[in-house]
């Protein structure tokens, strides 16, 4: 199986289509010889769009290259050992649908039965090494649900990875020193100040949310009042160590209760005590990028592709926020992974081509790959709940965790791809309905594990043959979908694609439930279907577990 079977049969597919095509395939790109799902179960399994591909080079309409590829590539996998899991193979509208017997949908059953947990698994030769750095929010205040966005983006696309083979190490970048924690420091001393009855005029850009009176009134439980009344200068650097400590605790605690764990914390502070900063600009120094015009240094990135120089060291010999980043990619670079993806939230967007030009300048062309993640609109009762970073309140991720919980906000947040935004309806997310998407799939394991308790023991070897009605073989190609649907994600790098599909099984498991018993006096019969319901809530598992969400057994 693991070289012929189900699992990879879509591999299979596209090379057996490769040597149909012969010398017509030398050339064309690997993509374009693979396999989806098609919407639509009347069009197969296994759908490809090779006939509107093929057309221009063969000046022939993609229907008439549909069809012509449709008859070879069944009678060459009826030659080989694919010809016992293809039933047909047609060609409709320009692509080529592939059915699959009902012998292999029904060996497929027996695989997830005997894989369990590791159904979806998939294993590589070598194991590429990928460091996914995301969230990494300035501890200057509580996450947002931005930030809790991109945490769960960043966790679930970790878990699809490792799931497909790939050694993973998920990373936080801690910007811990700068401006912004400046700016932190200086809002926590004035809010201890007006808590002591001192105060004074606020900052012009401080941190205006509420959460800094907490964070203030544990300084003065510490320190006392007398404290805050010394110079600025003098104390600041003690505001900023203790308002980004007790912050970044916040943080941590968040992470922690929504399951979230970072392999590899890194520090802004810790790159620049090490010298690794002037190392890096030390090294385009010497390879002619960096150069020097109105008493600033600027990084040539504009030979690299971006549209416009960037300066990495202002005229005051401040430098700028591009310099430590470079350093900090290079040093990730250096400690051996084949490739980095980093998560970003849209305000970031612009500053892809400068990094991008850097990671070239230093040797690093396409290893670096930055995907965007959109903002949140939450609805509370139809209408946008105002959510503002610094001026006045904002919902914060821990208030949405609370209201909603764990699961539906996991949930909920992947099911848009990363870079559309996100409506999250706060009160669909709370209800018990099948309206609810997390409550409808958690329904349905927890419908499957009802039944399953009330079964006599599965017999060795069940006669899945019987399976045949038409609820039970859509049920069968839908368990066939999910390790594809896994290597879809995995290949796109978008997580979203499991939630529905599991919004898809927890339909096909609805419609058989209404439509046919489990347990019958037809004891073969009912022991097949035995195997078929417990096959499916073990799928169901598998990809809540790969969400981080629960699998309850009652609800």
């Amino acid at each position: 199986m693991s070289q012929h079977g189900i699992f990879t049969i879509d591999e299979q597919l596209s090379r057996v289509l490769s040597e149909v095509l012969g010398s017509e395939a030398e050339g064309l790109p690997e993509t374009l010889l693979r396999w989806e799902i098609p919407k639509d179960p009347s069009f197969g399994d296994l759908s490809c769009a090779i006939g509107f591909k093929m057309a221009g080079l063969r000046r022939m309409g993609p229907q008439a290259v549909a069809e012509e590829l449709a008859t070879r590539l069944f009678h060459s996998c009826q030659a080989n050992s694919l010809g016992v899991w293809i039933e047909k193979v047609e060609a409709k509208a320009g692509f080529l649908n592939v059915f699959l017997s009902h012998p292999a949908l029904c060996q497929l059953l027996r695989e997830v039965l005997l894989r369990r947990h590791r159904y979806g698994l998939h294993r590589l030769r070598q194991a590429p090494s990928i460091n996914i750095e995301f969230l990494s929010a300035n501890p200057t205040g509580p996450l947002s649900v931005a930030h809790g966005r991109q945490a769960v983006a960043g966790d679930t696309l970790a878990r699809l990875l490792r799931s497909q083979g790939f050694r993973v190490t998920t990373e936080y970048y801690l910007n811990d020193e700068g401006r912004q924690i400046e700016l932190l420091g200086r809002s926590l001393r004035h809010r201890c100040l007006e808590l002591a009855g001192k105060p004074e005029a606020f900052p012009d850009d401080g941190y205006h949310g509420s959460y800094l009176y907490d964070v203030a009134s544990d300084f003065l439980r510490r320190y006392g009042d007398g404290y805050v009344t010394q110079p600025e200068a003098r104390t600041l650097p003690t505001f900023m160590r203790f308002g980004m400590k007790t912050l970044l605790q916040g943080i941590r605690e968040d992470l922690e209760r929504f399951g979230l764990s970072f392999d590899r914390w890194s520090s802004q502070r810790w790159l620049r005590v090490q010298g690794r900063i002037e190392k890096a600009l030390g090294l385009l120094k010497e390879q002619g990028v960096l150069y020097e015009s109105e008493a600033a240094m600027w990084f040539a990135s504009t030979r690299f592709g971006d549209d416009k120089d960037r300066v990495v060291r202002k005229s005051n010999g401040e430098l700028t926020y591009l310099a430590p980043d470079i350093a900090y990619h290079q040093w990730k670079m250096q400690r051996g992974y084949a490739r980095l993806i980093n998560l970003w939230g849209p305000d970031h967007h612009g500053y892809i081509p400068r990094l991008k030009a850097a990671m070239t300048a230093l040797g690093f062309s396409d290893r670096l790959t930055v995907r965007i993640v959109q903002l949140v609109t939450l609805t509370r009762h139809g209408t946008p709940v105002p959510m503002s970073k610094r001026q006045g309140e904002f919902v914060t991720f821990r208030e949405v965790l609370d209201e909603v919980g764990t699961d539906a906000t996991r949930f909920f947040f992947l099911m848009r791809t990363m870079e559309s935004p996100l409506d999250f309806d706060l009160d669909l997310a709370k209800s018990q309905s099948q309206e609810n998407p997390v409550y409808y799939v958690q329904y349905a394991h927890a419908r499957l594990s009802s039944i399953l308790a009330k079964c006599p023991a599965l017999p060795p070897r069940p006669d899945l043959t019987l399976l045949q009605e038409p609820e039970e073989r859509l049920l069968l190609r839908v368990l066939f979908q999910y390790p594809i649907v896994l290597r879809i994600c995995a290949r796109a790098l978008e997580p979203h694609g499991i939630t529905g599909y599991l919004r898809r099984l927890a339909e096909s498991v609805h419609i058989f439930y209404t439509k046919h018993r489990v347990i019958s006096e037809d004891q073969a019969r009912s022991a097949a279907r035995i195997a078929l319901v417990k096959a499916t809530r073990q799928v169901l598992a598998n990809g809540l577990s790969l969400l981080g969400v629960n699998a309850p057994v009652k609800m």
